[in-house]
């Protein structure tokens, strides 16, 4: 069983939490930065004592300190700020009233209180991803000629898109914040996987069938994916 508790790490002007969790199948210490809840998770064995836990963390500070700078800050959706929609940079415009959000070229027009914008903003890219990601889904479905049981959004820190042996296929919400050939390249690999439950090299096939230019966007994934966590 293990237990956790959280502690603190000063590093010149941040103080950065440690969730520290006790395992008693572990042999040595382990420091894990989560850059979504922008904390230290640490692993301790059982006869290692918090001293000792907290002692190493400050021993690797320029590792955690490397592990900040490698992740960008938190991108508020707040009035004024930018943001890419499918490519295109939308500025977010509070409006006040009552109504729904509405987009005007370049700009995202949010009513309701201002306290509640970046949870609406956030709905509304749902819903807007939603709008782009069934229909190419259908039309990738239709050219492998297989079938799609259910598609669902999620928001998973380490998966773009999954599928399983029923059908179903799930998406990052957060796809909608990337050029267009990235969702691309991943409905046509969650698609490509309705035929193939692998990676196999019929599968990498299958993909290219249906995306000529899916390495592209995979390499831009595995070195930028990460900056669509930042927003929100």
């Amino acid at each position: 069983m293990s237990t956790t508790s959280q502690h603190f790490i000063a590093l010149g002007d941040i103080t950065l939490p440690i969730q520290i969790r006790r395992h008693p199948s572990s042999r040595r210490i382990v420091l894990r930065y989560h850059a979504r809840q922008n904390h230290i998770g640490m692993t301790l064995p059982r006869y290692t004592s918090i001293k000792q836990g907290l002692d190493f963390a400050h021993a690797q500070r320029n590792w955690i300190l490397k592990q900040l700078s490698n992740h960008p800050s938190r991108i508020a959706f707040c009035d004024g700020q930018s943001i890419p929609i499918f490519g295109q940079a939308c500025t977010l415009t509070h409006v006040g009233g009552r109504g729904v959000i509405t987009r005007e070229e370049n700009r995202v027009l949010v009513p309701g209180d201002a306290a509640f914008m970046a949870r609406r903003v956030e709905q509304w890219l749902k819903a807007h991803m939603r709008e782009t990601v069934v229909p190419l889904v259908q039309e990738k479905a239709k050219l492998l000629e297989v079938r799609v049981a259910k598609i669902s959004l999620r928001d998973n820190a380490s998966c773009w898109g999954s599928c399983n042996h029923s059908g179903n296929l799930s998406f990052s919400w957060r796809l909608v914040l990337a050029e267009p050939e990235i969702l691309n390249y991943i409905v046509c690999h969650e698609v490509a996987h309705l035929r193939e439950l692998n990676h196999s090299d019929r599968f990498w096939r299958l993909v290219a069938s249906i995306c000529p230019h899916w390495e592209a966007s995979r390499d831009w994934l595995k070195k930028h994916g990460h900056t669509l966590h930042a927003y929100g």
